[in-house]
């Protein structure tokens, strides 16, 4: 990161996230660990010139106070510019707060609701407190496995125009679980109803600048181990919102989340860290760079690759397998009646024994039958009729075979 980069805390409309704040000293030690430089905006937002001065600005929800419509221009300028912003909620959005942060909110796609977030499973000691592992992939996100908003006010996305949309994408990278639910004011009173899903952080890329927003301060609170800064991977988040905010976009290109294959990942990272790489965006973006140049030669082999593959495993599998099944059956020695008798005559001799024979040599009939076809086989009857071209029945048995002949040879 850049030690040059000056962040912006808003100070003039009685905002509770301060650096002299003893509640929120763990993220005042980060930031000055970080490296960031840090800025107190004491006089508002009046003067574009001024607040170009800082890389992002950081504005928790606004106490007691209104933004000035000059305030609400100049910071819209900022961000379309290719300013950053994080503005941070509270319990109750708007109302409790007596704000009309909104105003400026809504320029960039969303705005804050007026409840409180709880959740009837999934929460930490208290159920204002909800643990939130619905993430969606980002850089924002990465490394992040649960973190804990506690009283928080969700946040809702505005139904923008086709022409709106060329310039403004809003992205929900954090929701609550199946079982969240809140308390919301409807104008007259708190109501309960259940709220699965419900979008709890959220970014907004606005022409050139962005802007990222959660509904509760309690994330960067030092007094509550189990729901402020240390708790869960809720630093891990916040370093990641605040690093992506202030990337130059310009010099190190635009920020996205892919998915890479872990042999791939651990190639291009020893390949950074052996052949002294800056970094591994390099290595991605030289890959991307010769795959573009050239892309018509590259798919030309990978088409023709994959067409003599398909002509491999598309050959009928019914004539592979009958190939396969001839090759085994050629294996098979093939035995005859003097073979088996040599084995059992070998087995006697080793145990002593005497085994009784019940192996008979097919025989082939040429001339007459013997007088009584009981001394025949089924197999030798049925090799009679074959030869004499005498139809049996499928299932046929041994006396009805011998009756057959009989009937046919007259002698029944």
């Amino acid at each position: 990161m850049k030690n040059d980069i000056t962040v912006g805390l808003d100070y003039s409309h009685n905002n509770m996230l301060t650096l002299e704040a003893s509640s929120y000293a763990d993220f005042t030690q980060f930031l000055f660990t970080s490296a960031y430089k840090l800025g107190k905006i004491e006089a508002g937002f009046h003067s574009l010139e001024k607040v170009k001065n800082y890389g992002a600005i950081i504005m928790s929800i606004p106490k007691n106070i209104n933004l000035a419509p000059k305030e609400i221009e100049v910071l819209e300028e900022y961000v379309r510019g290719g300013g950053s912003l994080l503005i941070i909620g509270s319990r109750g959005g708007e109302h409790i707060n007596r704000t009309n942060i909104n105003e400026l909110t809504r320029k960039f796609g969303f705005e804050f609701i007026t409840d409180e977030i709880n959740d009837s499973v999934n929460y930490v000691n208290l159920q204002k407190r909800p643990l939130l592992a619905d993430l969606k992939p980002h850089y924002i996100t990465e490394n992040v496995k649960k973190i804990v908003l506690s009283s928080a006010c969700s946040l809702g996305t505005i139904k923008l125009t086709a022409a709106q949309e060329q310039n403004v994408k809003v992205e929900v990278l954090v929701r609550g679980g199946l079982n969240c639910w809140r308390k919301r004011f409807d104008g007259r009173d708190w109501i309960e109803e259940d709220c699965p899903k419900i979008p709890l952080l959220l970014t907004s890329e606005y022409y050139n600048g962005q802007v990222v927003s959660f509904g509760t301060l309690s994330i960067f609170s030092s007094l509550g181990r189990e729901y402020g800064f240390s708790a869960f991977d809720n630093d891990i988040i916040i370093a990641n919102i605040l690093r992506w905010l202030t990337l130059d976009v310009a010099a190190e290109g635009k920020v996205i989340t892919i998915d890479i294959q872990r042999d791939l990942f651990h190639w291009a990272d020893s390949l950074v860290k052996i052949k002294k790489w800056e970094n591994f965006s390099d290595v991605l973006n030289v890959s991307l760079k010769y795959f573009k140049d050239n892309y018509k030669t590259i798919m030309q082999e990978l088409e023709s690759k994959q067409h003599d593959r398909y002509q491999i495993t598309t050959q009928p599998k019914k004539v592979l397998k009958e190939k396969e099944e001839e090759k085994v059956i050629d294996l098979i020695p093939k035995r005859k009646a003097e073979d088996l008798e040599d084995i059992i005559s070998a087995i006697e001799d080793i145990s002593g024994e005497k085994y009784e024979r019940t192996l008979q040599e097919e025989r082939v009939f040429i001339g007459e039958l013997p007088e009584d076809l009981n001394t025949l086989t089924v197999k030798e009857l049925r090799s009679f009729c074959s030869k004499n071209n005498i139809n049996l029945p499928t299932k046929a048995r041994k006396a009805d075979i011998i009756k057959i002949i009989l009937y046919v040879l007259g002698t029944d």
